[in-house]
Order: C-alpha cells, then structure tokens, then sequence
C-alpha cells in the first residue's frame, strides 16, 4: 500500500471530533497548560515537529485518549518522517506506554498495516536509531490487543 492510501485508512479508522480538552489535567501545573496550549493550537493536519518533536518536552505523554485518538492521523504522518524529520520512535514510544488499549480492532490493524510498511521502505534507518526492537515490541502489542478484543465479543 502507498502512503496516501495508508494515511487515508488511518484518517478513516480514526475519525473523531476534536475534544474540548486535550490534556488530562491541563490545570496541574505551567508544563500541563503550556501543553493544553500547544496541542489547542493544533490539528491533526497541521500538528508538526514543532510542537511534538522534542522528547524532553512532549505533549502527546500528557493528552487524554480521546485527544491522542484525534492527533492519531497527524502523528502518523509524522512517523514517516526521515533523516531530521524521523519521528517514529516517540511514535511507538507512545504506543508501547498503553495507548494501544485504548485502541479498537480497526485502528489497531491500521496502526500495524502503517509500521509493517514503515519498517518494510525504512529498515535501515529504523535499525540505525535502534528501533527496530520497539517496533517489533510494539507490533506484538498490537497483535495482543487484537487478539484480546476478538475474544472479548
């Protein structure tokens, strides 16, 4: 699959309104409003590595479920960064901390579809910034994932 069509099955499975409230506790502290700022000011179309890219402050640690689900289409894009635009491991840190429960069986097939392309046109630099070992990690949350809510019905 090419990448608009990945990037539009992700739009599709991820398709939700944009929450009122973006962090979980946007009055907790500076940092915490500082963030709800941040990710207020953006949309999944325009979100950038300006206000997600740097692991020493991220916003994306902080957001709820629902607002991680809507910035989901955005962050994808993101993960297919290269050179000084490679965002895909804050992209599967994310998902290896517990996002992936909060995930449906749709959106975690489209989630899997996007790294098994990734890893399929970016191994190399992938196993250069030594992610190749998350990436595996985090495929077989999601194989878990799924499998957990096919049992569940």
């Amino acid at each position: 699959m090419e990448t608009h069509g990945l990037l539009s099955a992700i739009n599709r499975v991820f398709r939700r309104n944009r929450p009122l409230k973006m962090v979980r506790n946007p009055g907790h502290c500076e940092e915490c409003a500082e963030h709800e700022a941040t990710m207020q000011s953006a949309t999944p179309q325009s979100i950038s590595l300006v206000q997600v890219g740097s692991p020493a402050w991220d916003p994306v640690c902080f957001i709820t479920d629902e607002a991680y689900g809507y910035f989901m289409p955005g962050l994808a894009r993101l993960a297919m960064g290269r050179g000084e635009d490679y965002y895909l491991d804050q992209f599967l840190s994310h998902l290896e901390s517990g996002r992936i429960d909060s995930l449906d069986s749709g959106q975690c097939r489209a989630v899997a579809t996007l790294l098994d392309h990734l890893y399929k046109t970016n191994s190399k630099e992938i196993e250069d910034n030594m992610d190749d070992k998350v990436l595996g990690h985090v495929m077989d949350l999601l194989e878990q994932r799924l499998t957990a809510l096919q049992t569940s019905r």
